[in-house]
């Protein structure tokens, strides 16, 4: 039958097949990753700030919870902790929004989330021998575990390649990082990570949730712990008073997508999970608030949910998980 085509026409399959190719190619973008991950063909050089050992002792000092560090951190002298750390700090457009113009803010905020995670490693005699953060960007969090302790494997992944980028430049080869897309997969092997942490990442995972915590649950070790944050009841009641604050961008971002929120906020956080987005492409489009009960319902069926612990990372809740 094609060769019939063929005569009829004078053209040849394989010059079909050429056309269709030219087509196919010419239709699809050139940068087809940016649907499920972000700033895929960037090269970009980096411009990094001074490291932490060689701010200056004002930069810390900003902190207006530098109370709190202290007391995770006890007698010993935070000097002792900010000399082991001599890795560039990335500059403010490169660190995800956190603290822009205050380096040694940016610096305190993941000492302050690294201390926390280890008080919880304590608490359950952990002794961690592989870690891994979920949306690492980069290195907010990982860099206290490369220059504070012995781990041997710190993993982290992102959906931001330039991020990526920038650990593998700047960081020791204990870091692992992987690019990842939305899509719910890690190349990592069963059961091989003591700690997972998310910060602001379920926060905004719109779809796959649930595919993500299996996977999260897949890659933890027997006796591991997870620490997420989340947005609950605690961050939706927090969030009432700040609704004409310009400057919260939580509640600002909420407004954009749907002006009904002001109405909405004056009263309890819908029992479910609730969805706002923003946007309707690439893989970062929502803001997504977890009622305790729906935590309940559907993390509890892949993680005992040890603790719920209001405002433990800024305006978030922070879970703590266990392997059922």
């Amino acid at each position: 039958m094609l060769k019939s085509k063929e005569s009829k026409n004078n053209i040849s399959a394989e010059e079909i097949n050429k056309i269709i190719t030219m087509r196919l190619q010419g239709s699809r973008p050139v940068a087809w990753e940016e649907d499920i991950s972000r700033n895929t063909l960037d090269t970009k050089p980096f411009e990094n700030v001074d490291p932490p050992n060689e701010l200056e002792a004002s930069e810390l000092e900003k902190a207006n919870r530098l109370s709190v560090i202290e007391s995770l951190i006890g007698t010993t002298d935070i000097g002792e902790y900010v000399s082991r750390d001599a890795y560039p700090i990335p500059c403010a457009e490169d660190r995800e929004g956190y603290s822009p113009g205050f380096d040694g803010v940016y610096w305190l905020s993941g000492f302050e989330d690294y201390l926390k995670i280890m008080a919880y490693v304590n608490k359950y005699s952990l002794k961690p021998k592989a870690v891994f953060d979920f949306g690492c960007a980069s290195g907010r969090l990982i860099r206290h575990y490369a220059a504070q302790t012995e781990i041997p494997e710190i993993w982290g992944s992102d959906i931001n390649a330039r991020h990526i980028r920038w650990l593998y430049e700047n960081l020791p080869h204990t870091v692992k990082p992987i690019f990842n897309h939305c899509i719910p997969t890690l190349p990592i092997p069963d059961k091989s990570i003591d700690v997972i942490s998310a910060f602001s990442v379920f926060t905004h995972i719109d779809t796959f949730e649930t595919c993500w915590l299996a996977e999260l649950r897949r890659i933890m070790s027997d006796d591991g712990l997870a620490y997420i944050t989340v947005h609950n009841e605690d961050t939706w009641d927090l969030i009432r008073e700040e609704v004409d604050n310009e400057k919260n961008r939580l509640v600002q971002s909420m407004l954009r997508i749907d002006p009904s929120v002001r109405e909405a906020l004056q009263g309890p956080l819908p029992d479910t999970r609730t969805v706002y987005r923003f946007s309707q492409s690439g893989p970062y489009r929502a803001q997504v608030f977890h009622s305790n009960n729906y935590l309940q319902q559907v993390w509890g069926r892949f993680f005992e949910i040890a603790e719920i612990l209001p405002g433990h990372h800024v305006r978030q809740t922070v879970l703590v998980l266990r392997k059922k």
